[in-house]
């Protein structure tokens, strides 16, 4: 059998068609993964370890005549949450979760009122007394140092401890930023002073006592307000950085750059087809 030249010329143009098109698309995958990979993130937050230092100095030498047997912080609790976060502010009323750790030191139903509001996961409780440094070691005394993590959407913490023995002071964090600029900070140290929480009006070193009715708001304890705990800080709550933790995988997405790269890489096939057919 006779082949014309055109017959081959048709043959060897079907062939090479062929391995172009095959060409094209092997180099179109690469294209693409690349401008993928390219554009790749991660999902979720970022998270890091902190270490709470909870040094407590009240002492005789710090407040003279002001230091009761048994003198201690009380249970320690609280959450990492976001800014828009509240859970005391001098000037309002406690909470039932507040009012009970300020009067009993118990921070059961604080911890629930934090997990109903941010769920669980966000919330921190360390079950034992937090004592002074200079003072004799109770049985309820445990570790005064702590850690726990926190992320860049719930960047801010609230801690509190009740002053013990008394009817309903306090110390605490309210809404502390850890995170400023896009960068975790190194440390933080809040000095403790003391806080009334408005719901006892007795002014002994014992719990209970007469309760106020209405409730008072949260106020900062001054020399004029005349509680016996005194204006003078009772310690420090240090927060210090200790690292960043491991994350989850990158997820591919297309972003901007992976968008044009795509479009372009289809307009290039539309083209090739569009020019092919003009050909016939």
């Amino acid at each position: 059998m006779r082949i014309t030249r055109t017959e081959n010329c048709a043959f060897l143009n079907s062939g090479l068609r062929k391995v172009w098109r095959k060409l094209v698309t092997r180099i179109s995958a690469i294209i693409l993964t690349a401008a993928l990979l390219t554009v790749a993130n991660v999902a979720g937050a970022e998270t890091a370890r902190y270490r709470l230092t909870v040094d407590n100095t009240w002492s005789e030498v710090t407040h003279p005549g002001l230091f009761p047997v048994a003198a201690h912080f009380s249970w320690v609790g609280g959450s990492t949450h976001d800014g828009s976060t509240s859970f005391w502010s001098p000037g309002l009323e406690t909470s039932p979760g507040m009012t009970m750790m300020a009067e009993t030191g118990n921070t059961s139903i604080l911890i629930g009122e934090m997990d109903a509001d941010l769920g669980v996961g966000s919330t921190m409780n360390w079950a034992n007394w937090f004592c002074p440094t200079a003072g004799p070691v109770w049985p309820d005394c445990g570790d005064t140092v702590v850690e726990f993590e926190i992320d860049d959407t719930h960047s801010f913490v609230t801690i509190v401890t009740m002053i013990g023995p008394s009817p309903d002071w306090f110390v605490g964090t309210e809404g502390l930023p850890l995170r400023s600029g896009g960068d975790w900070i190194t440390e933080v140290v809040v000095d403790l002073r003391p806080y009334d929480g408005g719901t006892r009006s007795d002014n002994v070193w014992a719990l209970g006592g007469t309760l106020n009715t209405p409730p008072e708001p949260v106020h900062l304890i001054t020399a004029g307000t005349g509680q016996l705990v005194g204006p003078g800080s009772l310690g420090t709550f240090t927060f210090t950085y200790l690292e960043a933790m491991p994350g989850p995988d990158p997820i591919p997405s297309i972003g901007p750059g992976g968008l044009i790269a795509l479009t372009a890489l289809l307009a290039a096939l539309g083209g090739l087809t569009i020019r092919k057919r003009a050909n016939g």
